[in-house]
C-alpha cells in the first residue's frame, strides 16, 4: 500500500502529537468518550485487559493461577466497543476495545465512545508509546509502578482527532499490518 503524505500540516500544541494534518483537531477525550459504570450483570463472561493483546475474554478453564471471582456481581459491565484499561498498567498500554459484552475487574475503567468514534483507532493510538508516556503526567501515585490514571484526569488528557472516516480507514490499515 502506497502511503502519501497529507497536503497541509500544523502543530497540534502537544509535543507527543507534533505535527497532524491541518484539517484534525485535538480533544479532551471527555469530549470522545463517557464513563460506563454499570455493575449487576454477574452472568456476562470475564474480560481481561492484555498489554499484549487488549481486551479479551478470560478463559476461566484453563487459567495458570486461579482467581476466585469473589461478587461477579461488584465487576463493571463493558460493552461490545467499549474502550476499558486498567488504571495501573495504562502507562504500558493496558487498553483495548470489548469485542463481547462482559464483566471488566472494579479497579478498571470502562470508556463508552460517543458516535462519530471509532473504537479500535483510539485503542491503537493509547497504545502508542507517545501516548503511554502522556499518561505518566496525568496518572497520580506515591512512585511510578503504583501510579493510576483515574477516569477524571484520563477525561482531561487530549487525544488526535482525525474525522471519522479516517479513524476507521486508520484502524483498518493497521488491522491489516497487525
Amino acid at each position: 500500500m502506497n502511503l502519501l503524505p497529507y497536503p497541509n500540516y500544523k502543530y497540534s500544541g502537544k509535543p507527543w502529537a507534533g505535527d497532524i494534518p491541518e484539517h484534525w483537531e485535538l480533544w479532551r477525550n471527555g469530549r470522545l468518550l463517557s464513563q460506563r459504570n454499570q455493575t449487576g450483570y454477574g452472568d456476562l463472561p470475564i474480560l481481561e485487559v492484555s498489554l499484549r493483546t487488549g481486551v479479551r475474554v478470560r478463559d476461566m478453564d484453563n487459567m495458570k493461577r486461579k482467581q476466585m471471582m469473589s461478587d461477579r456481581e461488584k465487576y463493571k459491565r463493558a460493552a461490545k466497543g467499549d474502550i476499558a484499561y486498567n488504571m495501573m498498567r495504562m502507562w504500558q498500554g493496558a487498553v483495548g476495545v470489548a469485542s463481547v459484552d462482559g464483566l471488566v475487574s472494579p479497579a478498571y475503567v470502562v470508556a463508552r465512545p460517543f458516535p462519530e468514534v471509532d473504537c479500535r483507532y483510539y485503542s491503537y493510538l493509547f497504545r502508542t508509546q507517545a501516548y503511554m508516556d502522556e499518561v505518566d503526567g496525568y496518572s497520580r501515585g506515591i512512585v511510578k509502578d503504583r501510579n493510576r490514571l483515574y477516569w477524571p484526569d484520563f477525561k482531561s488528557m487530549p487525544s488526535v482527532v482525525p474525522p471519522y472516516e479516517e479513524q476507521r480507514q486508520i484502524a483498518k490499515y493497521l488491522d491489516a499490518m497487525g
